[in-house]
């Protein structure tokens, strides 16, 4: 694994569509506890916000208990667009090479997390809210997409198909992401 310096630079390189970061992060195969790494600081970045305006007692337990549920719900997100690929599509993929690719998509999350941060300091919209998040999960969908295409050679109803189950799916089982949604 590498620093975390480092797995910053790759996040940046991979939200903006870079395709030798693509290609790189899937010849790799301990990327994926980087990716983790992404999808806990994602999820944690959610909680932020409770925190700071928390005034419950347990807040150590939901948190814990919600950032389990978040890397679970990803897992099986995963697990899911692996049957889907496998059985489907009939492409033979490694897993860890999918939760490379989902879990620094997933890091696009802990924007929300920052939205909602910036909201409980300067009162914004609820409108606006709802827009940054379809917007975000908008640039989730592009960056998954466009790197299960680049990386894996997927055809474009290929990349769609397997992008929007990821994200149905991570949606309908993260309770911390079904809170913003």
């Amino acid at each position: 694994m590498n620093s975390l310096k480092n797995i910053w630079s790759q996040f940046k390189k991979f939200i903006r569509f870079d395709q030798s970061t693509f290609i790189q992060i899937s010849n790799d195969r301990y990327e994926s506890g980087n990716a983790l790494i992404v999808v806990l600081l994602s999820l944690l970045s959610i909680y932020v916000p409770l925190v700071i305006n928390a005034s419950v007692v347990n807040i150590a337990d939901i948190i814990f208990y919600g950032v389990v549920d978040g890397i679970f719900a990803w897992l099986f997100a995963n697990l899911a667009i692996w049957f889907l690929l496998s059985k489907a599509f009939n492409q033979q993929i490694e897993i860890p090479s999918l939760l490379v690719f989902t879990g620094y998509t997933h890091g696009l999350v802990g924007f929300i997390g920052i939205v909602v941060l910036i909201n409980s300091f300067i009162n914004i919209p609820a409108i606006f809210l709802q827009i940054t998040t379809i917007s975000i999960f908008a640039w989730m969908y592009f960056v998954l997409s466009k790197s299960l295409r680049s990386a894996f050679l997927f055809e474009d109803r290929v990349a769609s198909i397997t992008t929007v189950t990821f994200l149905l799916v991570l949606t309908l089982f993260s309770d911390p992401i079904r809170i913003f949604v």
